[in-house]
């Protein structure tokens, strides 16, 4: 009896845990994965309140973009913050306007999250090294973090968790640097976890055919929103220089998790979206003023457009300025500036330890000991569906359908829409993503 009595105690709470799906000290949803290097990066598993059931069917794994975390996914009216009354649209569809949820919460509609669970979808959203809020948050790992850990190392053990809690083969995506991610996974990208642990350096990041067979076996398809690469920039005048590029390189986390909870706290969302739509109107409004007879390098603008505030509700850009904006590292900016800049899709030029001092990103010589991850697109054979933004501020629709669907493998079920008025960050949860996004996502994963 002895014995009987502590194993059946273990079992009730193990039951327990299954059913309330609380994966660490009661918190609703939250699960956490160990990186082969050792860090515990958060998770969040998504049904609307504890009293709903997780959905059983296929996993989507969803991966927010830099300076984000996986609120974008699930926007909601936060409970201590009152003064959220958005009301649906009088046109708004039936299958938002007959659900609890909505009805309790109308922000709810907004959520991408919210909309797969009611579709039947399991959803996962995860938190990279670094990033998220409250008991979500993941551990940090070391300050020379760059986009290349983050998608060799986080987000396999992301999958690796979706895989072996449901058993069954997940969508995996994202936004931005989520669908980089997600597709570079696809390739079969891996990093030395040894030497990342020890955070002298970080050595180059390699793939294997094998692997790369391995993980489109397990899973089911590509899901990206705005899925992010090289971007187009127009300022490289600015920042093409050793200096600019030394203070990029910096070992520095961004840690706007600790940071905006108390600046925001300050405003009223009435504030804080008035100045977001001060900003990115008057940037909209000067790009598009940009005499197209001036050359590409002088439209900074232009490069500065990626938020079309008048595709979102103001309350959508509150909570995405209070709540979702998030921490990250400067090796990841440095990154998408030396793509923009070199035209190279490329690992961190300081990857390896001959590069570790290296200051100012090289042009690509034969033999220069760099992974291109253009070199080895083919390697992704899963269906692939994306949602792209009209604007091409940070993402270009045409470059990246270039990098993406003319890189990979063939796939019947391959496809993309361009979503008419919307920008990098609104396309996610802007007015037209429960109407337009939401359904044509959705419909794809049906068809799986």
């Amino acid at each position: 009896m002895k014995l009987i009595r502590p194993l059946g105690s273990a079992l009730l709470m193990c039951v327990a845990i299954v059913l309330t799906g609380c994966g660490g000290n009661g918190v609703e949803g939250l699960y956490n994965a160990t990186t082969a290097d050792g860090v515990k990066i958060g998770m969040k598993r998504y049904r609307p309140t504890p009293n709903h059931s997780y959905r059983s069917g296929m996993p989507i794994l969803l991966a927010n973009g830099i300076t984000l975390n996986n609120n974008q996914w699930d926007v909601y009216s936060p409970s201590w913050l009152n003064s959220y009354h958005y009301e649906l649209p009088s046109d708004a569809p039936a299958w938002a306007r007959n659900d609890p949820t909505i009805r309790n919460d109308n922000l709810k509609y907004f959520s991408m999250a919210h909309y797969l669970y009611l579709r039947g979808y399991d959803v996962w959203m995860m938190n990279y090294r670094g990033v998220g809020r409250d008991d979500y948050a993941s551990e940090n790992g070391h300050g020379n973090t760059d986009l290349d850990v983050w998608c060799a190392l986080d987000f396999p053990a992301a999958v690796d968790k979706v895989r072996s809690v449901t058993g069954k083969k997940p969508v995996i995506g994202g936004h931005s640097t989520g669908g980089l991610c997600a597709y570079l996974y696809l390739q079969g990208i891996t990093m030395d976890a040894n030497v990342v642990r020890a955070g002298e350096y970080l050595p180059h990041v390699t793939s294997s055919a094998a692997l790369a067979a391995q993980r489109n076996a397990n899973v089911s398809g590509f899901m990206g929103v705005d899925p992010a690469g090289s971007p187009i920039l127009a300022y490289e005048w600015l920042i093409d220089n050793a200096l600019i590029f030394d203070i990029l390189a910096l070992e520095v986390q961004i840690d706007l998790d600790a940071v905006m909870p108390w600046v925001m706290s300050l405003f009223p969302p009435a504030i804080t979206s008035g100045a977001i739509d001060l900003v990115f109107v008057t940037i909209g409004n000067l790009a598009d003023a940009f005499p197209s007879y001036l050359p590409h390098w002088a439209d900074l603008f232009g490069a500065l457009d990626f938020w079309s505030v008048e595709n979102m509700d103001p309350y959508v850009e509150d909570f995405t300025g209070r709540i979702a904006f998030s921490s990250f590292y400067l090796g990841g900016i440095a990154q998408y500036a030396d793509w923009g800049i070199n035209g190279e899709f490329r690992e961190h030029w300081q990857n390896g330890q001959e590069n570790r001092n290296l200051v100012v990103p090289p042009a690509r010589t034969p033999g220069d000991g760099y992974y291109y991850f253009n070199d080895y697109m083919s390697r992704m054979t899963v269906p692939a569906f994306s949602v792209f933004s009209a604007s091409s501020g940070l993402v270009d629709t045409a470059t990246m359908v270039d990098t993406i669907y003319n890189g990979k493998t063939y796939n019947s079920k391959d496809a993309w829409i361009e979503v008419p008025n919307s920008g990098h960050v609104d396309v996610v949860n802007g007015n037209g993503a429960p109407t337009i996004s939401f359904p044509a996502i959705a419909n794809w994963l049906d068809t799986l």
